[in-house]
Parts: structure tokens; C-alpha cells; sequence
């Protein structure tokens, strides 16, 4: 196992914008595949592997007393939208929020999120970093997660984090931490991914407030029925 050419691959991924939580063996595969590099099964977990002890540290260690959810809660959100809520809806919605300055309340302790940013912030919200790669009913649903921000937020829990390693691009962020919410659409069960920004030179004290950036579908998954 040729441990230099892993690093390199490695490396080739810290400068993609790929979170953490999204390094699997099945994306570290696929990723070299791309680049027509056949890893064994050794080799990609050896890549996987030094992710995690890379981010061991960045990860929240909560108070052993503390009583945890271990998955957010399925929110039925099947009659939640007679239609789909439309851009300049889910605009207002947004504005709305930042106007307001509230911060909500998330499931794991001593976690909240506000969604607060100038317009280019705001935008990042409504559009995704992912809608140029969206199909029609993509696009749909995330202006339903969006325009449910509210419940989606109280009924998050708190994955992981980590640093900002792009300095120059985000000089002013120093970490970013990633919740998680599941909903349900008549049998069909969804994960969504909220991605949080914590300010540089900001407490880590808790109670911490995060702010938004990014709502992200991440997978999707037949419930049984």
C-alpha cells in the first residue's frame, strides 16, 4: 500500500467542498474512480480512516447525564403543503427570519440556530449550492424545507464539525457544524442536512447559537409501509 499516493488522494478531497460527514467509502471509491484510480478496500479505508482521526477532535462531546437523541424525529410532512411554496414565497420567508433576528432551539442541548446574513447569505438559503444539479421535484422540495425552516431547526440534533480550512475564501469563519432533520412525503422518508457557520473568535460556551447557511437533502429512502 503505497501510502504517499493515498495522501495525495486524500489531499485532492480536503480541497473539494465535501464535508466531513460526507467522506464515505462508498464517495472515497468513487471519487478515485473518476480519476481512474482503482483503490483496494484496504487502501480506502485507510483514506476513510485518517478522516476520522483527522476530525476526532472537532467532534462535541456532550455531558454523559445528559439524556440524547440518537435520530431526529420523522416529521409527517405529507399535508403540510397544499402546493409548492413559490421562489418569491420562500424569499419573503427568508427576509422574514433575518428581520426577525429569532434564534430556535434545536433537539441536542444547548444548541441553537438563527438565520441572520446579508443578501447574498440569504440567497445561499433559498437557492442551495446545490440547485444547478436539482431536478424539478428537487427544487420543490427544497423550497418546502426551506419554508419549514422553523420546525426543521426544533427538531434537528446536532452530527459533527469542522475547521474552515479555506481561509481565504471565508476568512471569517472558523468552524461549521452540521445538523440533521428526517421528514416523510406520503411513504417516502428524507434526510436533510443543516449547515451551520460558527464566527471566528465567537464562544464555544455553551448554549452556542450557529447560523445558517445551507439546507441540504442528502439522501432519500422508501419508509416502510
Amino acid at each position: 500500500m503505497n501510502t504517499v499516493n493515498l495522501k495525495l488522494i486524500k489531499l485532492e478531497i480536503d480541497k473539494s467542498y465535501v464535508t466531513y460527514w460526507e467522506r464515505t467509502f462508498d464517495f472515497v471509491k468513487n471519487f478515485a474512480k473518476e480519476k481512474n484510480i482503482i483503490l483496494t478496500e484496504e487502501e480506502i479505508n485507510y483514506i476513510v480512516d485518517s478522516f476520522k482521526e483527522e476530525h476526532e477532535d472537532l467532534l462535541f462531546e456532550f455531558n454523559e447525564d445528559v439524556v440524547l437523541f440518537k435520530e431526529p424525529p420523522v416529521l409527517d410532512w405529507t399535508d403540510k403543503f397544499e402546493k409548492t411554496p413559490t421562489l418569491q414565497e420562500v424569499r419573503a420567508y427568508v427576509k422574514k427570519l433575518v428581520d426577525e433576528c429569532e434564534k430556535f432551539e434545536t433537539l441536542s442541548p444547548d444548541w441553537f440556530i438563527d438565520v441572520i446574513g446579508n443578501r447574498e447569505k440569504r440567497k445561499h438559503i433559498i437557492n442551495s449550492s446545490k440547485r444547478r444539479i436539482m431536478n424539478k421535484l428537487e427544487i420543490q422540495r427544497h423550497n418546502k424545507y426551506v419554508m419549514g425552516l422553523a420546525e426543521l431547526i426544533h427538531n434537528s440534533i446536532y452530527l459533527n464539525s469542522e475547521l474552515n480550512r479555506k481561509f481565504n475564501k471565508k476568512p471569517n469563519i472558523e468552524k461549521y457544524h452540521y445538523f440533521e432533520s428526517r421528514i416523510k412525503i406520503l411513504t417516502t422518508e428524507y434526510k436533510i442536512i443543516l449547515h451551520t457557520e460558527q464566527y471566528k473568535g465567537k464562544s464555544e460556551i455553551k448554549p452556542q447559537t450557529v447560523h445558517l447557511y445551507d439546507v441540504l437533502e442528502v439522501n432519500k429512502k422508501t419508509s416502510r409501509t
